[in-house]
């Protein structure tokens, strides 16, 4: 039995834009939802920079997919809103539970996380996921938000471990895997033997390897092939890999879900590639995709 799930920035309805969305863009969109689910078999599902009208476009045009969906905008303390939606297979998957997290820094309110409970049906197996989507490095205060954030997240996100809960964290972070926020705050990890030595005590990020091409270069192949965030710039990196999916030790040691890395990683399909890198459509992202598998399923 296996789970794969997804998180993807969509880029349809971003902070502050009020015109509603192309109708162009949001065909796009479900054409690559629908290769995430169909193709892929993603059965859950996150997307972030979706509103009320984006996410009513897409339930729409996802129809005839079946999908289960829920828009995850619960309002903060001080008015601004989240801006995440789940779609996923009910017949597949269930729903437990769901909890905001926000705090305050200053007078000021910080969107931290989604938590929702998932479980395949029948298998006495919950996943805890906690889905984020950080403050735009656009915005002059944004590193300071981004480091609560991460202190924020930690805290929620071992206080599952620690209740022996199997934790995914996933989004769209605006950091690097190496950044303080995520390594030093948050203490997510590529190195797998640290995990190992304390499954409670570090997270495990496999998406510090979308850092690094995989290709060696050759003058007959200079095609992309690492990381998830495009940004046309001069004097410094086009590419970051600000999208991740990390996992509680318990993935590698001691949990009924273990890791399937060899389908974890970022989607590289040409076609998407070429839109985000088009700097005339809105797409800025890729998707990223993660898979666990069932070791034992924990009878009650």
């Amino acid at each position: 039995m296996e789970l794969s799930f997804a998180f993807w920035n969509c880029a349809i309805s971003p902070p502050g834009l009020l015109e509603s969305p192309q109708n162009q863009l949001i065909d796009d969109a479900v054409l690559i939802i629908k290769n995430l689910i169909n193709e892929r078999g993603v059965s859950f599902l996150a997307l972030c920079e979706v509103n009320d009208e984006s996410f009513s476009l897409l339930k729409d045009r996802l129809a005839d997919e079946n999908l289960s969906s829920l828009l995850l905008n619960d309002k903060t303390k001080t008015g601004s809103r989240f801006d995440i939606s789940i779609f996923f297979d009910s017949k597949k998957i269930d729903v437990l539970e769901r909890v905001s997290h926000t705090a305050m820094v200053g007078t000021s309110s910080i969107k931290i996380a989604q938590q929702l409970e998932v479980e395949i049906k029948g298998s006495n197996a919950a996943i805890q996921f906690l889905i984020s989507h950080w403050p735009s490095r656009l915005r002059v205060i944004s590193e300071s938000y981004r480091n609560e954030c991460s202190i924020g997240l930690r805290n929620f996100a071992y206080s599952l471990v620690d209740d022996n809960c199997q934790v995914v964290l996933m989004g769209d972070y605006n950091d690097d895997p190496y950044s303080h926020t995520l390594f030093n705050n948050l203490k997510a990890t590529n190195d797998r033997s640290l995990v190992l030595s304390s499954v409670k005590g570090w997270l495990y990020n496999p998406f510090w390897r979308e850092l690094a091409a995989r290709k060696l270069f050759s003058p007959n192949d200079n095609e992309h092939d690492f990381g998830t965030c495009y940004s046309k710039a001069n004097n410094r990196n086009s590419w970051s890999t600000f999208d991740q999916i990390i996992f509680s030790g318990s993935f590698l040691q001691g949990g009924a879900w273990f890791l399937n890395e060899s389908r974890t990683g970022v989607v590289t399909d040409d076609s998407l590639i070429n839109m985000v890198m088009n700097d005339k459509h809105k797409f800025d992202h890729l998707p990223v995709i993660g898979c666990v598998e069932l070791l034992e399923i924990n009878n009650v």
